[in-house]
């Protein structure tokens, strides 16, 4: 159960102050024959107040802040079966053993943050300081079970305290009829970065994965141009670009599991003029290059590098008379048939590449 809550007030035409609360309730009961994560009650509440500062036409101040507080409390819960346990003398005894314990976890902590925009003719200049906050989720802290949804075995930490964060961000973008062009920077620091880290032991064939955390350090950013080169020939490229590194903890000086590689997307699309029944059909085709990904944590496999081509088709057909047209896409995904896998899906922890060609089509009919 939620409730949001929320008013704006302006007292001059400079300021556009927000005020809000929210609140949440969550419970969640198990049944069946497996455990992952126990029953448990999760209570939250936020306030929070912003405020858009209208300096002058062309630039403005954005600042907010924000207070959390959490309250987390697990059930406890044993096996229906009796596990085999080997005694210290040497017997064997069979036990239920305990997956959960009855716990009663507290977090609270303020979030915050300020941002300056600017606007020069046709470039727009950004940048932002904040801090952020997150309370511990219940599979984080009290996991104890097989995802097979994920394929791996998962064990939380109750001992987990809130992940926080302080991060700096730049957007720069310049814009005209013609040429689009922009970076987007951000550097980013954690006191203790919640992940699930991949360990050298396994349970029935699947690898066990247990939360942790630790300080991390990360930059990075996205840098993206388009281009009109006529009224009906589009192209457009961005590339994407994150480094991590932990410096503390077991992993020091590692990066953190499931870090996605250097990757680039370059796209042309093509305007048609009316061809027939089909209205304004578009033809875009979208060319992904992603680098291998070597920089990895102990006990997370490398991944290859890979290149796919997809095409696609849109066009509006006018059935209905003078009503909205009908908007029909196609688009054929992984033309080459290549195989590659995916750093960051958890298909990639069972060695299942992702899907090769393939067709789709949609079409969205109004009434």
């Amino acid at each position: 159960y939620s409730l949001n809550l929320k008013d704006s007030f302006n007292p001059n035409e400079k300021h556009d102050l927000v005020f809000g609360i929210n609140t949440e309730l969550q419970n969640n009961n198990i049944g069946g024959w497996g455990f992952l994560i126990p029953a448990y009650d999760r209570y939250s509440a936020g306030i929070f107040v912003y405020d858009h500062y209208k300096i002058n036409e062309n630039f403005h101040l954005q600042g907010g802040l924000r207070y959390d507080a959490g309250l987390m409390e697990t059930k406890s819960h044993f096996d229906w079966f009796q596990t085999p346990v080997n005694n210290p003398d040497g017997s064997t005894s069979r036990v239920y053993l305990q997956r959960a314990r009855n716990e009663s976890l507290e977090f609270s902590n303020f979030s915050g943050s300020i941002g300056l925009s600017y606007i020069q003719q046709n470039t727009t200049y950004k940048i932002n300081l904040g801090k952020s906050f997150r309370v511990p989720l219940a599979n984080e802290l009290a996991s104890d079970g097989v995802n097979y949804h994920m394929y791996r075995y998962e064990r939380g930490n109750i001992d987990l305290d809130p992940e926080q964060s302080y991060q700096l961000d730049v957007d720069i973008d310049h814009t005209t009829t013609k040429l689009n062009i922009g970076i987007s920077p951000f550097v980013n620091f954690f006191e203790n970065f919640i992940y699930l880290n991949p360990t050298s032991n396994y349970y029935e064939t699947l690898q066990i994965y247990e939360y942790t955390q630790s300080k991390v350090f990360r930059f990075g950013g996205e840098a993206r141009a388009g281009i009109n080169l006529t009224p009906e020939l589009r192209l457009d490229a961005a590339a994407e670009y994150v480094y991590s590194r932990q410096t503390s903890g077991p992993k020091k000086d590692f990066t953190i599991p499931f870090s996605p590689p250097l990757s680039g997307l370059f796209s042309a699309s093509y305007q048609f003029k009316d061809i027939a029944f089909l209205q304004l059909p578009q033809l875009t085709a979208d060319f992904r290059i992603t680098a291998a990904q070597n920089d990895i944590v102990p006990h997370e496999e490398v991944t290859d590098g890979f290149q796919i081509l997809n095409l696609s088709a849109n066009t509006a057909i006018q059935f209905f008379g003078k009503g909205k047209p009908t908007q029909l896409r196609v688009k054929l995904n992984n033309v080459f048939n290549t195989e590659y896998y995916d750093h960051t899906s958890f298909y990639r922890l069972i060695d299942v590449p992702e899907p090769g060609r393939n067709l789709s089509i949609s079409m969205t009919v109004p009434f």
